[in-house]
């Protein structure tokens, strides 16, 4: 667990933040390190480590054990008691170093440099700089290195750490620079099971499914969409599912999924509903399945199987996932049926569109304030024709069927639209809103159809 979270904290060290690392590197000859010693924040055995370790390669600093204790040490002096920012990020990049320093022995060895003298971590230097940094590259470098120090530390608590990375994620002042520095650390410190825990208890699921759901996380931002969605499905694994139903992560994920932005993204998002159903404890009619038929995840389910994806694990969580929405499909009643193929935005003939099902169900429809009928109202603006056709029929049977149908219909703007639809260039679209309009204006439809029989 822990070299997997230096493993990402590496990653992100070579990659998107590299010519920042560098900057705070070469901030060192900038830094007067005598003042913070008259200042009383440094020893002079502080200054002097820093400036031999400065001077030489890590990795002969990192070989004998005294004196790498003693530079960690006075590091993270620099961390907890120097408020200048350019002294942080020197000090933050050089304990990153550390860290990731693969060729300076285990990461366990490297782990217990940053222990104090009774073996026990103190997070508190972190916090500190945390809480009193405002430049955006000390903070995320701050918060990723004490995620990883957190996550291979079972006895250090995570609470005050994960109090701040939630107020980054939901404060309504953030700023983006403060979710960058928020979420690389999650997607380290979730690794661990009382973080989880813990970020749940804070309200992290919400927070984390929010931000994926903004409309700005495009495909520019795909690192960031693969973060959130790798956090969601780290909490997939200890979190029950009343949380992500609750706060509409099921239909965050189905999103990620259809929009596939990145298969990495599409791979976690997957795994993260397989899991999800695997542990959810709701009825079929509201669990985590029938949401995401809901959501119209079979479509894309169909859709993401005639890709040659070429990874084994993708390829098994889909097939997992159809086989799990089929079964849950056949368990729906007929109107759950037909709210999911209304709410995917997937019509088509069948059972669900005839006399006989509206006869039956047209009352149903009024849950919410006709929910269901205005979501099948903005049907009538798909592009596919049969959806358009079918979406017509529909409300001409509601109009049929609920009392006063005319009325809601004219009420939330249908009849306009269904209008319209009488010279779309496709002949059935044509033939279903007139029909429909009809249905609208006709008192005794019955009467019409044995006069004229629907050609249907």
């Amino acid at each position: 667990m822990a070299a997997a979270a230096a493993e990402m904290l590496q990653e992100r060290a070579e990659g998107e933040a590299l010519m920042s690392r560098e900057q705070a590197l070469g901030l060192y000859s900038s830094i007067d390190w005598r003042s913070y010693g008259r200042a009383g924040l440094l020893s002079s055995v502080d200054v002097d480590t820093i400036a031999a370790a400065e001077s030489t390669p890590l990795d002969y600093t990192l070989k004998e054990a005294n004196l790498a204790r003693s530079y960690v040490v006075s590091l993270v002096k620099v961390v907890g008691s120097v408020r200048e920012a350019s002294a942080q990020q020197y000090a933050l990049t050089r304990l990153e170093d550390v860290l990731t320093a693969e060729e300076c022995g285990s990461l366990e060895e490297r782990l217990s440099l940053f222990a104090g003298d009774d073996g026990a971590f103190d997070p508190s230097p972190f916090m500190r700089s945390l809480h009193a940094t405002g430049e955006a590259y000390a903070a995320k470098t701050a918060a990723s290195v004490l995620a990883t120090l957190l996550s291979a530390r079972p006895e250090a608590s995570v609470e005050q750490f994960v109090s701040w990375l939630c107020e980054q994620l939901s404060s309504s002042r953030s700023q983006h620079s403060d979710v960058r520095a928020a979420v690389p650390a999650l997607t380290i410190l979730l690794r661990t099971d009382r973080a989880r825990s813990a970020f749940a208890q804070h309200g992290g699921v919400g927070y984390v499914t929010k931000l994926l759901r903004q409309r700005d996380l495009s495909s520019a931002n795909a690192q960031m969409q693969y973060e959130l969605t790798f956090c969601l499905w780290t909490l997939s694994f200890a979190i029950e599912s009343d949380q992500f139903l609750a706060n509409a992560s099921i239909e965050a994920l189905v999103d990620q999924i259809a929009a596939a932005p990145r298969e990495k993204v599409v791979r976690v998002s997957l795994a993260a509903l397989r899991n999800l159903c695997a542990g959810d404890v709701a009825s079929s009619t509201e669990g985590v399945a029938a949401r995401m038929i809901k959501c119209g995840l079979p479509k894309t389910l169909r859709t993401l199987r005639e890709r040659p994806w070429t990874d084994p694990d993708l390829v098994d969580d889909i097939e997992a996932l159809n086989k799990i929405l089929v079964s849950n499909y056949r368990e729906l009643s007929s109107f759950e049926k037909y709210q999911a193929e209304v709410d995917g935005g997937e019509l088509d003939w069948g059972l669900v569109h005839s006399e006989t099902f509206w006869k039956e169900n047209a009352k149903l429809a009024e849950d919410r304030d006709f929910a269901l009928i205005k979501r099948l109202v903005t049907l009538l603006k798909a592009e596919d024709p049969k959806v358009i056709a079918v979406a017509c029929y529909d409300l001409g049977e509601f109009v049929r069927f609920y009392p006063n149908g005319k009325a809601v219909l004219k009420h939330i703007g249908a009849k306009d639209q269904v209008v319209a639809l009488i010279e779309h260039p496709d002949l059935d679209v044509q033939k279903h809103a007139l029909q429909c309009v009809s249905k609208m204006l006709v008192t005794n439809w019955e009467f019409v159809t044995k006069s004229a029989p629907d050609k249907k």
